[in-house]
């Protein structure tokens, strides 16, 4: 593998790094609206409720996107990594 192609792969690992940085943040995101939820349980707040519905909805849209946009990026590395292995010897 040639020098210009590993330095693509190691910064399409950085990258990967950060969006699985951001997956985490947004799931983090998700699991305290899921806590605020909880905490407001007894106390009879439905606009706020419906809200926070909205919140998680579309925090749990973004993770999907994330998730989505990182697998794909994976798969694209994977893909340079594999054309330019140098081939095996039987």
């Amino acid at each position: 593998m040639n020098e210009k192609t590993q330095n693509k792969i190691s910064k399409m690992d950085a990258v990967i790094v950060k969006m699985e940085d951001l997956e985490n943040s947004q799931q983090s995101l998700i699991g305290k609206i899921g806590q605020i939820e909880v905490d407001l349980f007894e106390i009879q707040t439905p606009d706020l409720d419906n809200e926070l519905a909205k919140v998680i909805d579309r925090a749990s849209e973004t993770l999907d996107i994330i998730v989505e946009a990182k697998n794909n990026f994976m798969e694209k590395r994977d893909a340079i990594i594999k054309k330019n292995a140098p081939p095996k010897e039987f």
